[in-house]
C-alpha cells in the first residue's frame, strides 16, 4: 500500500472532517458519477482521501488527484474495509478532526445539498452515525442466478474524534474478522452499540414503511433530502425487486427530475450490471408514437445503411422504409452474387429518394456469417470511418427453415419495429439526440413463431466469454439470455462497437472447419453487439411500436400465465424452484429423476450430477459410434460380391 499527499483545504462548516473515499472496482476504473461526487464532497472536507487499487491506469490516477487531497493506493483484487483502516492509518493524528466520514463508490449523488444534511447531523452527539439504516438485513440473494451478494464500499459512516479516544475504533480493527463481507457497515455499526456508543442516522428507518428503505422506499428518501441512491439497488435480481414493486424506471426518473446528470448513472450501471437484469430493472423498452415530437431537425444525426441482400423481393419494401430517415443517409448494400448486384444497382438508381445521398453495392464471398460478415468484414471501413453518427443494420435475406407465418411476421416484427414510419423512425433517432451514452437500440427479443426465451445463449455462452476476453469486455453476463439483438437488425453508434472492431475479421473466420477459434461467429457476434457498448459505457434500449407492443405483450401474458400455473408462490419462487430443478429435457424417466434429486436432495446432487453428466456424454458418445459401426457394415457390405456388385 502506498500514499500520494498533496495540500489540506480550509475547514468546513461544522468543523474539521475527513472523508475517505473508496473506489471498490478492482481494475481501478473511476466513472465519471466518481468525479462528480468527489467534486460535491470536496467542500465539506478538510481533508478528502481517496483509496484506489494499484492497477488503476495513470490517467485514472490523475484523473483523481485533481479532486482529493491525498491518493492512497492499495493491492487487492475487490474492496475490502480494511482500506479504511490502512487510510486512517496514514494520517498523522486522525483524533484532530470532528469526524472521519468513511463512504465510497456505492451510491449516486449528492441528488440533494449535502451541507444541509452534515448541518443537522452535527448537533447530533453520537460518536458514529451514518446515512440511512437497515433495519431489515440484508436482501435475498440469488448466487445461481449471478446475483450474490456484492461487496461495495461503505455508504457513509461518519465517526467522530471520541471514538478514537475511547480506543473503540482500533479495537474494531483490531478484532475485525479477515475478509470482511458485504455487511460489514452494519457490523462495524453494531461493534459501537454493543460498548455503549448507540449509532444515529440521518434517515431512520423508522420514519419510512420499509425497514430497509434504501433498497424498497428510495423515492421516499430522495423526497426527503437524501443526497444520494445506493448503486446496490440496481444489482439486485430483477424478479427480487419485481416481488416488492420496486420499480427501476420510476427512481431513475426521479433522479432525472431532481436534475442529477442520468448520463453518468448510464454509463456506470452500463459497465457493471448484467445488460439484460438492467434491461429489466431500468424498464428499458421504449414505445415510439407514429408522430414525430422528439426529433431534432436542426441537429441531424450522420446516418449510414448497411443493408445485406439475398431476397430482392423483400428488399424493395426495406429501401421504402429507409426513406423514411428523418436525415440524409449514405446506402451500403451487400450481396454475394453479382447478377443480384446489378440487379440492385439499377433498383437503387430508380429509387427517387430525396434523402439517398449515396449508395455503393458491393459483393462479397458467399460466407456462412451472412449479413454478420459482410458487416464486420465487408462494411469495416465504413464503421470506422468515423464519417457516421449512426449505422441502420438491417437485412433482406431468406428464411427457409421457418413456416411462411413464422417467417411473414419474422420480416414485420424487425422491420416495423426500426422502420415503421417518418414519424416513428425520427422519435426513434431522437433517443440518441437526448442520450449521447445511447449505445443501440433494437426490437425486443421475439418470442411469437420462436423458442428463444430461456435459451438465448444457444450453447454458446461459453465461445462467447472468451470473445469478449480476447477483445477486452468485462461486463458481466446474464446467466440465462444476453441483451441481443436477434434476429441480426439495430441501429446503434459505430463508436459503441469498438470492442467488436479491435480484431480485423476476415471472412474466413466464419467458415464451419475444424481449428475455428469461435464457432458459429456470426451469432457470437449477434450476442455480443449490447455487451460490447456496454464496456465503453453505452446503454442498450429495445423499441416497439404501440401495435406490436399490444400483440407481444397479450401472447407473453397468455404464456406466462400457462407456465407459472403448476407451480405456487411468487414468480421470483417460481422461477428459483424451476431453475434448481435443471434442464428437464424431454421430461423421461431419468430426467425427473435428475430433477427429483436436484430439488430435495442438493448435496447428493452436488455430488452425483457431474458423474451423471460424464455417464451421459458417454452414453452420447457410445451412441455414436454403434450409429457409424452400423453405416460402414452396411457400406462394405454393399462392397461385396454377396452384396450385387
Amino acid at each position: 500500500m502506498t500514499s500520494e499527499h498533496s495540500s489540506t483545504t480550509p475547514a468546513p462548516a461544522g468543523g474539521s472532517r475527513l472523508i475517505v473515499y473508496a473506489l471498490g472496482r478492482a481494475d481501478g476504473r473511476a466513472d465519471d458519477f466518481v468525479l462528480h461526487a468527489l467534486a460535491a464532497l470536496r467542500p465539506h472536507a478538510t481533508r478528502l482521501v481517496v483509496v484506489v487499487s494499484e492497477d488503476a491506469p495513470d490517467a485514472e490516477r490523475d484523473r483523481l488527484r485533481a479532486v482529493a487531497d491525498h491518493l492512497v493506493t492499495v493491492a487487492a483484487t475487490g474492496f475490502d474495509a480494511g482500506w479504511y483502516a490502512h487510510a486512517v492509518e496514514t494520517e498523522s493524528n486522525p483524533s484532530r478532526y470532528s469526524e472521519v466520514v468513511l463512504t465510497g463508490d456505492s451510491w449516486f449523488g449528492p441528488v440533494s445539498d449535502v451541507a444541509s444534511v452534515l448541518t443537522r447531523m452535527a448537533d447530533d452527539p453520537a460518536v458514529v452515525w451514518a446515512m440511512i439504516q437497515n433495519a431489515g438485513g440484508p436482501p435475498e440473494t440469488f448466487p445461481d442466478a449471478g446475483f450474490a451478494r456484492p461487496v461495495l464500499p461503505w455508504a457513509w459512516t461518519a465517526v467522530r474524534a471520541a471514538a478514537f479516544a475511547s480506543g473503540q475504533w482500533h479495537r474494531y480493527w483490531a478484532e475485525r474478522p479477515a475478509g470482511g463481507g458485504p455487511e460489514e457497515e452494519a457490523a462495524f455499526l453494531r461493534h459501537f452499540e454493543r460498548a455503549g456508543s448507540e449509532p444515529s442516522f440521518a434517515f431512520p428507518a423508522a420514519a419510512y414503511p420499509s425497514a430497509d428503505p434504501a433498497l424498497f422506499t428510495p423515492s421516499l428518501l430522495l423526497d426527503d433530502g437524501c443526497p444520494f441512491v445506493l448503486r446496490a439497488l440496481f444489482l439486485q435480481y430483477p424478479p427480487f425487486l419485481d416481488r416488492f414493486a420496486v420499480i427501476g424506471r420510476e427512481i431513475l426518473q426521479h433522479l432525472d427530475d431532481l436534475g442529477f446528470p442520468m448520463g453518468m448513472v448510464w454509463q456506470n450501471l452500463a459497465r457493471t450490471v448484467q445488460p439484460k437484469a438492467l434491461y429489466a430493472i431500468g424498464g428499458m423498452v421504449e414505445v415510439l408514437p407514429d408522430v414525430d415530437v422528439a426529433y431534432d431537425h436542426a441537429a441531424p444525426l450522420r446516418i449510414a445503411a448497411i443493408v445485406h441482400v439475398s431476397d430482392l423481393v423483400s428488399v424493395q419494401d426495406l429501401f421504402s422504409r429507409l426513406a423514411y430517415l428523418p436525415s440524409p443517409y449514405h446506402l451500403y448494400v451487400t450481396t454475394t452474387d453479382g447478377k443480384r448486384a446489378a440487379k440492385l444497382q439499377r433498383l437503387l438508381e430508380r429509387l427517387g429518394d430525396p434523402h439517398l445521398t449515396s449508395f455503393d453495392v458491393r459483393v462479397t464471398p458467399a460466407s456462412r456469417g451472412r449479413d454478420m460478415s459482410d458487416f464486420f468484414v465487408g462494411c469495416r471501413d465504413v464503421l470506422l470511418s468515423g464519417d457516421f453518427d449512426l449505422v441502420v443494420k438491417v437485412h433482406a435475406r431468406r428464411t427457409r427453415a421457418k413456416t411462411v407465418n413464422v417467417r411473414r411476421y419474422f420480416r414485420r416484427y424487425q422491420y416495423d419495429n426500426l422502420l415503421h414510419s417518418r414519424g416513428y423512425v425520427a422519435n426513434l433517432l431522437a433517443l440518441f439526440q437526448k442520450e449521447p451514452g445511447l449505445g443501440v437500440v433494437f426490437p425486443p427479443m421475439m418470442h411469437i413463431g420462436y423458442s428463444t426465451m430461456g435459451h438465448g445463449w444457444a450453447g454458446l455462452r461459453d465461445t462467447a466469454e472468451s470473445l469478449a476476453q480476447e477483445v477486452g469486455i468485462t461486463v458481466p453476463f446474464d446467466a440465462v439470455s444476453p441483451l441481443a439483438p436477434f434476429g441480426g437488425m439495430w441501429i446503434g453508434r459505430p463508436e459503441a462497437l469498438a470492442p467488436l472492431l479491435r480484431r480485423r475479421w476476415m471472412f474466413r473466420d466464419y467458415a464451419k472447419r475444424a481449428g475455428q477459434p469461435y464457432r458459429n461467429l456470426a451469432r457470437v457476434q449477434e450476442r455480443l453487439i449490447a455487451y460490447a457498448g456496454a464496456e465503453l459505457g453505452y446503454h442498450a434500449r429495445t423499441v416497439l411500436t404501440r401495435e406490436h407492443a399490444s400483440i407481444s405483450h397479450t401472447i407473453l401474458e397468455s404464456k406466462i400465465d400457462n407456465l407459472f400455473s403448476t407451480t405456487r408462490g411468487w414468480p421470483v419462487e417460481q422461477i428459483a424452484l424451476m431453475q434448481r430443478a435443471g434442464d428437464a429435457g424431454h421430461l423421461g424417466t431419468v430426467a425427473l429423476v435428475r430433477m427429483y434429486i436436484r430439488v430435495n436432495h442438493p448435496r447428493v446432487a452436488r455430488v452425483t450430477m457431474p458423474l451423471f453428466e460424464m455417464a451421459l456424454r458417454a452414453v452420447v458418445v457410445l451412441k455414436y459410434v454403434r450409429r457409424g459401426a452400423r453405416i460402414l457394415a452396411i457400406v462394405m457390405r454393399g462392397r461385396t460380391p454377396e452384396g450385387g456388385r
